[in-house]
């Protein structure tokens, strides 16, 4: 099957799937600041299982309008999502290094979404 050229509603909806993916980084902590086997360890947990879940359904969609290597590489701005995801739920720091490094990959997956090679 041949894939067509992304549109921009194909990145938007991308972008979409991976901020919602990368709430699983709030859930997980969550899970593990709530003490082992408690009823708050299973209930973030669970939405982490259910979470994974319709993220894959939706990935497959994803895959459907755009090459994988475009996709697999925009997933890398979870990393920035988990920055953001820190600061504003867990009261983390942004270091000048984290936010060097959040550049650096946004300029990557640039260069690979815009590559016409």
């Amino acid at each position: 099957m041949e894939v067509r050229q992304p549109t921009i509603k194909d990145h938007l909806l991308l972008h979409v799937v991976l901020l919602f993916y990368s709430i699983n980084g709030i859930l997980s902590k969550k899970g593990a600041m709530s003490g082992f086997f408690t009823e708050k360890f299973f209930f973030y947990y669970g939405l982490v299982i259910l979470n994974l879940i319709i993220y894959a359904i939706l990935w497959q969609q994803i895959l459907r309008k755009m090459p994988l290597t475009t996709a697999f590489s925009n997933k890398s701005v979870i990393v920035i999502w988990g920055m953001i995801w820190g600061a504003l739920f867990f009261k983390e720091q942004i270091t000048m290094q984290m936010i060097i490094g959040g550049v650096i990959i946004s300029f990557g997956v640039y260069l690979v979404v815009t590559d016409n090679g």
